[in-house]
């Protein structure tokens, strides 16, 4: 392919077409909605002999009925005064995936929500509203702090490794320092962060979101930890070693059944046992059978996966939210395929362990097919693209692109990435 070579202005007018294009999506989905309303409020759908709008428009635009309520919900909370064909301009930079994920959240949590944040997170918010936490672990904004370091070593060590320490003036370099990637969402307690650039929004479970700056973030550090300040050093010096914090009981730990050490006698047992499990084994049983599934969805426990409510999942409206739904489920088979291969091998020495027997179906583990940033964008629709190039663009800062240095551009475009456009490490 031809290189073509572009000026600052022509990036610049890429970028504003760019803009225009994804609100022009976004405003789509309202108009939408706002007209599946309008049909519905008047029952026009009658006129053509249909029973309800969600028959209507599966018949006439082959609409899900999941999709056309979602449509009409979208328009319900996102439109100007709640009925028109206009988005409101507070969520003009959020995404259509962020958009349709905030339907769930209280209005008050919804400013907790900035264009940085991952869908991923707010899904995570609205887990931590629908089970009341245990308290004891983070009940007050001090324990919250200082547990979030205690989680994060070297975020703290970091910190503590600056001897001028950080003023108003330099407060910066700290929030790069605790929030590299721009965007984290932290969770403890009875709380839940979400931290940006610009600030901390904190939520204390069934209550209103609060913000705090992070120069109020670093006051609070100082308060905790400055006594014990010791550079790199710190967060031993607070917490105790690493091996000190491990070797302490923790809440999920499980007493063993038999604490008492082995005799020759329980060996004996343990060898018939892994006999008669090999024996099964050879006979073809199914490990993968004897797995616990989950009454409800049919899934293995354990496996992390997140269960979404049954109402909150929409059908595909078209190529872009297929791509965009179907996404977490073919990361899941990772997740069953090495539980198979881990139940199929038997207990015992772990520098002996046995091949997995005969009879046994071996799982087909399905390598990473990585292409190059271009490569992956060539098969999106325009949509898609659209989509796609935002998120990147600002996560790479390639808006303060110069001309001088606009090489950064063919490098992003040539770097490797995985299926979901990820960029891969190599």
């Amino acid at each position: 392919m031809e290189y073509v070579q572009m000026t600052l202005n022509d990036w610049i007018e890429i970028k504003q077409k760019l803009k225009q294009e994804l609100l022009g999506v976004k405003q789509s989905f309202v108009r939408i909605g706002y007209a599946l309303r309008q049909i519905d409020d008047q029952k026009l759908y009658e006129r053509d002999g249909y029973k309800s709008v969600a028959e209507f428009a599966k018949a006439e635009y082959g609409l899900e009925a999941s999709t056309t309520s979602r449509f009409m919900s979208i328009n319900r909370e996102y439109s100007i005064d709640g009925y028109s064909e206009r988005l409101r301009p507070e969520y003009a930079d959020l995404g259509r995936s962020q958009l349709e994920e905030m339907l769930k959240l209280p209005d008050s949590d919804r400013q907790m929500i900035q264009p940085e944040a991952s869908r991923e997170d707010i899904r995570e918010l609205k887990r931590f509203n629908k089970t009341e936490p245990e308290a004891g672990e983070a009940d007050d904004l001090h324990q919250l702090v200082e547990k979030f370091y205690q989680d994060n070593s070297e975020v703290l060590n970091a910190v503590f490794s600056e001897a001028a320490g950080f003023d108003e003036a330099t407060i910066g370099k700290f929030t790069e320092i605790v929030n590299p990637g721009g965007n984290r969402s932290y969770k403890k307690g009875l709380y839940f962060l979400m931290m940006y650039e610009n600030r901390v929004s904190v939520k204390k479970f069934g209550g209103t979101p609060k913000d705090m700056t992070w120069w109020e973030f670093y006051q609070m550090t100082l308060d905790i930890f400055e006594a014990s300040a010791a550079g790199s050093k710190t967060w031993q010096n607070y917490f105790g070693t690493e091996e000190d914090v491990a070797d302490q009981p923790q809440k999920e730990d499980v007493p063993e059944e038999h604490p008492e050490p082995i005799n020759e006698k329980t060996e004996t047992e343990s060898e018939e046992s892994l006999q008669t499990e090999e024996g099964a084994e050879s006979n073809g049983t199914d490990i993968e059978a004897e797995q616990p599934e989950d009454e409800t969805t049919g899934e293995e426990k354990g496996t992390g996966a997140y269960e979404e409510d049954a109402d909150e999942t929409i059908e595909p409206a078209g190529e872009e939210s297929q791509r965009e739904e179907i996404a977490p489920a073919q990361k899941e088979p990772k997740i069953q395929e090495n539980q198979c291969l881990e139940a199929s091998v038997p207990e015992g020495n772990d520098d002996e362990k046995e091949p997995i027997k005969e009879g046994i179906p071996e799982v087909e583990v399905v390598n990473e097919k990585y292409e190059t940033r271009r490569e992956h964008m060539s098969n999106l629709t325009i949509q898609e693209l659209a989509h796609y190039l935002t998120g990147e663009l600002g996560k790479y800062h390639l808006e303060e692109i110069a001309i001088t240095t606009e090489t950064r551009i063919h490098d992003w475009l040539s770097e490797k990435v995985d299926r979901y456009g990820e960029r891969v490490e190599e």
